[in-house]
């Protein structure tokens, strides 16, 4: 006969210095019996975009507390972002396999580290997430550990700023791709912050997650198409879902999995990456007719831009190949190769005005998630390649691959995507 596992709710939450962190902690079995044990938590901030690091312990008639391990959902993998209720559940059967527990508490600890959490860092050995309060980008990129063995993201916090360009930024009326009125200027504000991997995802970091072998590639991992790493199904359906659904066999479906499905990951939407490319990290953003370090276009011929050189490998510099990721200066918050090596994917699908009505461009858009699935089957990409002249690799530079296409010059990175 299965046994029960018989459980005291009176938990002893917060024993951390933050009382007023965690509130409202209880648990339950899950009926019909599976071994699974809901706890349910709430968690407080006065901040907007909070980010906690959050670990649950166990007692058993009084004795010494321990860490749980055996755990899915919010918090199971350390890091939640965003307060308000949260759910993990608790797989006990892997802790207590064969033996009926009673007087059992489980308390939930949460210090919030909005202000020092400038990045979250993806451990690929054991798919658990922590945070680093701050760090000079220089030390993330010395050695190949930040490329291969874990993922960087960077925090971009919400603000307001202007998304696409008009006849004044030079590129906008030449574009060799797509319609020539592509990008038209329109206000855009992100109401929660993110982050954002700093690199290009690597064909190391890429063979881990997908399939536990090892590479010491450090190059962009290209030829994986949209419908790979979202799925066929669900996440072909961006945006009915915007709860970021993928399909559970896909890449980033997986991904999820192994990482307890403890934090969203996706791919960035337009704003989200426009957003990244364009922050100063003080609340404001760059204006036209500029790189992402805030450095002017200064090509002359169009083919070749000295201060392109210093951030991105492109086609006057490549020798008309990608090249190892973060070896060029980053962006002024410490992001990479945004401009040129590889194009990179974004979540949006694609159109001429990014699924906007000419009333909606005229005033700021809240939030956007382009335009609807089947306006496709064209997804939107940015920001040029390693075989690309200096105009296609612009800040609002798009263009509209489809949800299937597998190019040597396709790449993309991730975004964490607060609730």
């Amino acid at each position: 006969m299965r046994k029960a596992f018989v459980f005291i709710f009176a938990a002893f939450v917060c024993l951390s210095a933050f009382s007023n962190t965690v509130e409202s902690v209880t648990c339950h079995q899950r009926w019909p019996w599976d071994g699974k044990v809901e706890i349910d938590y709430v968690l407080n901030s006065t901040n907007a975009d909070p980010v906690f690091d959050v670990k649950f312990y166990a007692k058993v008639n009084g004795g010494q507390s321990f860490l749980l391990t055996d755990l899915e959902g919010d918090g199971a993998a350390g890091i939640v972002l965003g307060a308000g209720s949260k759910k993990t559940t608790w797989d006990a059967t892997q802790t207590y396999p064969s033996q009926q527990v009673s007087g059992l508490q489980v308390a939930v600890t949460a210090e919030e580290v909005t202000s020092s959490a400038k990045y979250i860092i993806l451990d690929l050995s054991n798919y658990t997430f922590s945070y680093a309060a701050s760090t000079n980008v220089s030390t993330v990129t010395t050695g190949s550990t930040s490329k291969s063995g874990e993922i960087w993201f960077r925090r971009v916090e919400s603000g307001t700023f202007y998304m696409g360009s008009d006849s004044t930024d030079w590129g906008y009326f030449d574009s060799n791709w797509s319609s020539k009125k592509s990008e038209p200027r329109h206000q855009v504000s992100l109401t929660k912050g993110f982050y954002i991997s700093i690199f290009e995802t690597t064909v190391a970091q890429f063979s881990k997650i997908d399939s536990e072998t090892v590479s010491a590639s450090l190059i962009p991992k290209t030829s994986t198409s949209y419908a790979y790493l979202r799925g066929s199904d669900k996440g072909a359906t961006w945006p009915t879902f915007t709860d970021h659904r993928v399909d559970t066999n896909s890449f980033l479906g997986r991904m999820r999995a192994k990482t307890k499905n403890s934090l969203t990951i996706d791919l960035p939407t337009e704003g989200q990456f426009e957003m990244a490319s364009r922050s100063v990290g003080d609340g404001t953003f760059l204006g036209l007719c500029c790189w992402n370090d805030g450095s002017p276009y200064v090509s002359t011929d169009k083919k070749v831009d000295d201060n392109l050189d210093k951030l991105a490998w492109y086609k006057a510099n490549s020798g008309g190949s990608m090249h190892e990721v973060g070896t060029k200066k980053p962006n002024l918050i410490g992001i990479y190769d945004i401009h040129g090596n590889v194009w990179e994917w974004c979540l949006d699908w694609y159109d001429n005005k990014y699924g906007l009505t000419d009333n909606e461009l005229a005033r700021i858009t809240a939030d956007p998630v382009g335009a609807p699935t089947n306006s496709g089957p064209k997804n939107s990409r940015r920001c040029g390649s390693y075989g690309n002249n200096p105009i296609d690799c612009r800040i609002p530079r798009r263009a509209q691959p489809g949800s299937g296409s597998t190019y040597s010059d396709y790449g993309f990175r991730f975004v964490l995507i607060q609730p």
